[in-house]
């Protein structure tokens, strides 16, 4: 029973650090998935305001390029945060064409999923670095710190690193997917026939 708990430890504390990591990784998105939608909502608006303003009223407001471009920017980044955590990013998806066996599948996964958050990292840094240093300087048409427009940078590439480290601590999904899909098939087929009248 004590031989036993030594081990029983590490694995519950790893356990819950990866409940910890599910939700926190679970809100995240859930917050810039909303962050994106509230800015497409405001881009649609200000891009319809600046082509009213221009062809309707012949006075384009000062900020009618600066302004729609700080909000694309957040948005796709925001975005992004989300795609990660689906994994909807485009992909190829020559890996399972390419190779067949799910061993090495998943070990490729965890490669990719390794590199991808160190490249995250690498550039949650550089975003900080330059944010740093262009808020001393002011946009043209806005007047407000030009490290605004990066910021976006380091905070969404470390809500993607935060994601891709669940990632890489989950169980590899590849392989279940596969098995899942190929479990469930004759059942939804079944359910289907039996739901047809």
């Amino acid at each position: 029973m004590s031989s036993a708990s030594p081990s029983v430890k590490p694995l519950a504390a790893l356990c819950a650090v990866r409940t910890l990591m599910i939700t926190l990784s679970r809100w995240c998105c859930r917050g810039c998935l909303a962050l994106a939608a509230s800015g497409v909502a405001a881009l649609s608006a200000l891009v319809i305001w600046t082509v009213f303003m221009r062809w309707v009223m012949g006075q384009p407001p000062h900020w009618a390029e600066e302004l729609p471009q700080l909000v694309l920017v957040w948005t796709t980044l925001l975005a992004a945060v989300s795609c990660t955590r689906n994994r909807t990013h485009l992909s190829a998806g020559l890996l399972p064409l390419l190779v067949r066996s799910l061993r090495v599948q998943r070990i490729t996964g965890r490669i990719t999923d390794a590199m991808i958050l160190i490249m995250l990292l690498l550039l949650a840094k550089a975003g900080m670095d330059l944010s740093a240093i262009t808020m001393r300087q002011t946009t043209t048409a806005l007047q407000i710190p030009a490290g605004i427009v990066y910021l976006s940078v380091p905070l969404c590439c470390t809500a993607m690193a935060l994601i891709q480290l669940e990632h890489l601590l989950s169980p590899s999904a590849i392989g279940a997917e596969t098995h899942e899909t190929d479990a469930t098939a004759p059942d939804n087929a079944s359910s289907r026939q039996g739901d047809a009248p």
